[in-house]
């Protein structure tokens, strides 16, 4: 009979628990209004994350991390390590740590775009702290959003693939072994219902992270909004469908990059750096992850006709600490 046991066994070993420990500090008022501190209580949180070159980098998501004093991996074989935070990115909760030692077994990263709805998919991780725990599904969606107290990235797999608590930051791999998301949430409303950031993502922000610690935004100096029915009656335009699924430009910032390029309020985004611009919450990230100083190719719908710009965005301004 078919069986998922060869490809289990060549993901498995990469597959690590991730262990954290977090310190939080204690104090009390004592009657003469004096401040007086007590041990701080240590708590341990535990996570999955997954190795991805021999070098020792683990990819996980950054809610296991946290703000943990002490992290600890320990591999599929029982032998631990201690980690290191690398970098970090908010917007799709991803963390990259780092285990100095060379050589460990790793997993290929695939290629989410390739994702269809029914493909097989395996998620391997650590769920409620039963190491090396293996479940199998299919994908049963793409694209999906999902409402976070922070949003940012909205393109989610989601899954039917068993995802409990500790699965957060394992693979999700495909029929081949290859890693094409990462578990990062489960819906606490139905079963059977996980969401994975695809791994496309990871592979476009994983360069900076290694290399900077963060994802250095870009800025274009333009407000926008998704294009309702009443917006798209006023400018004329014909959506062809859910006017929803555009980005109108409602405004631009005087001498930004987007004024300089020609762009002008009352644009209808149609096609940004070669891909088409048809999900309003991926617009955000699009522009945001946008290499500074490099033209990006724009497409807009104004008055009735096609217009192609290129505009060159700059770092974006960095908020006051």
């Amino acid at each position: 009979m078919p069986s998922l046991a060869p490809l289990v066994a060549r993901v498995r070993p990469s597959v690590v628990n991730v262990f954290v420990e977090v310190v939080t500090p204690r104090w009390y008022v004592d009657p003469w209004g004096r401040r007086r501190y007590l041990p701080p209580a240590v708590r341990d949180s535990l996570g999955s994350g997954f190795l991805i070159d021999g070098e020792g980098h683990i990819l996980t998501n950054r809610h296991v991390v946290g703000r943990g004093a002490r992290i600890l991996v320990q591999l599929a074989d029982g032998r631990e390590f201690p980690a290191r935070i690398v970098g970090k990115e908010e917007d799709i909760d991803l963390a990259v740590l780092h285990v100095d030692v060379k050589g460990l077994p790793w997993i290929d990263l695939g290629d989410s775009d390739a994702v269809q709805v029914g493909d097989y998919v395996v998620a391997v991780g650590n769920p409620l702290g039963l190491s090396s725990t293996v479940t199998a599904g299919i994908v049963s969606a793409v694209g999906r959003e999902i409402t976070s107290e922070r949003p940012g990235y909205a393109d989610f797999i989601q899954t039917d693939a068993a995802i409990n608590e500790g699965n957060s930051g394992g693979p999700l791999v495909d029929m081949e072994g290859r890693v094409i998301g990462i578990n990062t949430a489960v819906s606490g409303q139905g079963q059977g219902i996980g969401f994975a950031i695809p791994i496309n993502i990871v592979k476009q922000v994983l360069p900076q992270l290694l290399e900077h610690g963060v994802v250095r935004r870009s800025w274009f100096g333009i407000w926008w909004r998704p294009l309702d029915a009443a917006g798209a009656k006023r400018l004329g335009f014909d959506p062809g469908g859910d006017p929803g699924r555009r980005v109108w430009i409602v405004d631009v910032m005087p001498g930004g990059p987007a004024e300089q390029a020609g762009l002008r309020p009352g644009d209808v985004v149609l096609r940004f750096g070669g891909q088409t611009v048809d999900r309003p919450p991926l617009f955000g990230w699009m522009a945001s992850t946008a290499a500074s100083g490099r033209p990006v190719d724009i497409e807009v719908w104004r008055g009735g006709r096609t217009v192609a710009v290129q505009a060159v965005p700059i770092p974006a301004p960095q908020a006051p600490e």
